[in-house]
């Protein structure tokens, strides 16, 4: 078979191939430029421009204040295995000293107590009848010895003196009886009386009812189990845990704080107080505040103490700042409105802005995320 190939359809297969490929150089191009206008587009709508511009640049910690009380009154039983008939208070319910919170079953203790009172009282007027009864009888036998018998001989005198003897006796047997009755009865009313109380207990303090045990009502008493809480939250204080961070305050220097959620929300400010006990936890007091109806015991606030401060210097927002190996840099655009890399040197970052040392100056402009 001849595969012989004549000069003009060698031609012709030279201007085909050099058509294909500019066509393919053709295609390549416009794909090019269509990425690069893509990019731009990109560029322009998720970013912005912002100028380096001049002021303090600070860090700060943030860290969670708890609104804890002075003042605690914990409530727990005296004895146990007996029903809680009534529980009188619920969380959150204000009280006043004195106010009745819970009771247990007093069976029949009242009419107890109501019984031994009278038979005490009825024995002291009886000890007190006793004096004029032993006076009366003593001197009924004086006018009987004196006036019944005119020639009195040695022998009505001691029958007169024994007479005497057996009245004395006679009423301190009584008194002795009656005293011991006494005694017995004062110590069981006593013992009465205080296991009524225990089963009254009442509020030792003005303050909330911050908690109540689950199912207290009906439940049976156990021995110093406390089943309540009241607190004082006039005198309360906030407190934190960051020892690591006590050296940034100063005694009686206010410091912000703010509270987000509840009815205390708001803009505060607090001061540290007894900063010379400060150990694990740290102690503040409010400055000042909303004026609300006050804080409730377990609010959590958040106070922001300075750890670092530059001021008067450079800077760009946080989000102006890119890094590459570690290195700072920003974009900034040409004349054709592309991005350039700008290698800049930082000091500072803060919360929200990041000192700029050089690379740049005040009024340039960079790309902004």
């Amino acid at each position: 078979m001849n595969f012989s190939i004549d000069l003009k359809t060698k031609l012709n297969i030279a201007i085909c191939l050099i058509l294909c490929l500019c066509s393919l150089s053709a295609c390549a191009e416009q794909e090019e430029e269509n990425i690069v206008v893509i990019d731009n587009e990109a560029v322009e709508s998720a970013y912005g421009l912002i100028a380096v511009d001049r002021g303090d640049v600070v860090l700060t910690k943030s860290l969670t204040a708890t609104y804890t009380q002075l003042n605690e009154q914990t409530i727990s039983f005296d004895s146990g295995g007996r029903r809680v008939s009534k529980v009188y208070v619920n969380p959150g319910d204000s009280v006043k000293k004195g106010d009745l919170l819970i009771e247990l079953t007093q069976d029949n203790i009242q009419s107890q107590i109501d019984e031994l009172e009278y038979r005490i009282e009825k024995n002291e007027l009886q000890l007190e009848y006793l004096d004029v009864a032993e006076t009366f009888e003593e001197q009924s036998a004086y006018n009987g010895f004196v006036y019944n018998d005119p020639d009195i001989d040695e022998d009505d005198v001691k029958k007169y003196q024994k007479n005497q003897d057996s009245i004395t006796r006679n009423y301190r047997y009584k008194r002795e009886d009656l005293n011991d009755e006494l005694e017995f009865d004062r110590k069981k009313l006593t013992k009465l009386k205080n296991e009524y109380n225990s089963g009254r207990i009442v509020s030792n303090m003005d303050g909330i009812v911050y908690t109540v045990a689950e199912g207290l009502e009906g439940s049976t008493s156990k021995k110093d189990e406390v089943v309540m809480t009241i607190v004082d939250n006039a005198s309360g204080r906030f407190e934190t845990s960051e020892p690591e961070f006590a050296s940034y305050f100063h005694e009686g220097e206010p410091v912000e704080m703010r509270i987000v959620y509840g009815s205390a929300s708001g803009d505060y400010e607090v001061v540290p107080i007894n900063m010379s006990s400060w150990g694990e936890k740290q102690m503040f007091e409010v400055f000042s505040g909303p004026d609300n109806e006050g804080i409730d015991v377990g609010t959590t606030g958040t106070i922001k103490v300075v750890l670092e401060k530059r001021e008067d210097v450079l800077n760009l927002p946080v989000g102006a700042i890119f890094h590459a190996d570690g290195k700072p840099y920003v974009y900034v655009l040409d004349e054709n409105d592309f991005r350039q890399m700008v290698w800049v040197e930082t000091g500072l970052t803060g919360d929200d802005l990041v000192e700029i040392v050089s690379g740049l100056n005040e009024g340039d402009k960079v790309v902004y995320k």
